[in-house]
């Protein structure tokens, strides 16, 4: 069996909101609503891009007026009402955009929920909310050691980590790493030894950001960022 190089990312945000616009929802009416709400970006720590609903906790909204455009499973709303959505039929995250099935509107009829979805107002807030100790899709990376092929400096602070792709093509798989000034040398110098040490276990942590476990003592990681070739 390969030894693998275990990476684990901090989702330490509490929540994201977003203030809906009048915009937002003229440019809605004339669009296929099944991508009408994706302006909404949800960002992890370190600028790293989430695109997984499992990453997520719930997604509420709170109304900024009376709305019955909502769906069937909801309860009625009114101004301030806060409504948490269904995950599974109504919020779907793609390429770090939010995208919330409307109840009611110009989409097609396969991108309209009647029942769990909801037809945003101006002025309503969508709020993502998330927890430190939620275990997502995306939060941790597991390579062989022997598809890393090195890494490179990109300043000071930012050093990032180069793998043959685990689909095998030509484009490398990269992992971005944000650390204390001046440690590029000592990241690497412990990445070298947990490649060439004779340990019985096979998985070796080179970042794990929630359990505060590294490859090496004083990095100072504050985030990293996953860049994989597409289609995983």
């Amino acid at each position: 069996m390969a030894k693998l190089l275990y990476f684990r990312k901090e989702r330490p945000f509490t929540s994201q909101a977003f203030t809906i616009t009048a915009t937002n929802v003229t440019n809605w009416a004339n669009i296929d609503q099944g991508s009408a709400t994706s302006f909404m970006t949800i960002t992890g720590d370190g600028g790293d891009d989430i695109d997984s609903d499992t990453e997520i906790v719930s997604v509420t909204v709170t109304a900024v007026g009376s709305n019955s455009n909502i769906g069937s499973n909801y309860s009625a709303v009114s101004a301030g009402t806060v409504t948490t959505l269904d995950m599974g039929d109504a919020v779907d995250i793609t390429d770090n955009k939010l995208r919330i099935e409307p109840a009611t509107g110009s989409g097609s009829g396969a991108n309209i929920d009647t029942a769990n979805g909801y037809t945003l107002a101006a002025g309503d807030i969508v709020t993502v909310n998330f927890s430190a100790n939620h275990f997502g899709l995306e939060q941790a990376s597991v390579y062989p050691a022997d598809r890393f092929i090195g890494g490179s400096a990109t300043n000071g602070t930012t050093t990032v980590l180069h793998f043959n792709a685990l689909k095998g093509t030509d484009n490398d798989d990269t992992i971005t790493v944000t650390h204390a000034d001046g440690k590029f040398t000592a990241l690497m110098a412990g990445i070298n030894d947990l490649i060439n040490a004779n340990k019985d276990h096979k998985v070796q942590t080179v970042i794990d950001l929630v359990e505060d476990k590294y490859c090496a003592p004083s990095l100072g990681i504050t985030g990293i960022v996953d860049a994989k070739v597409g289609g995983y």
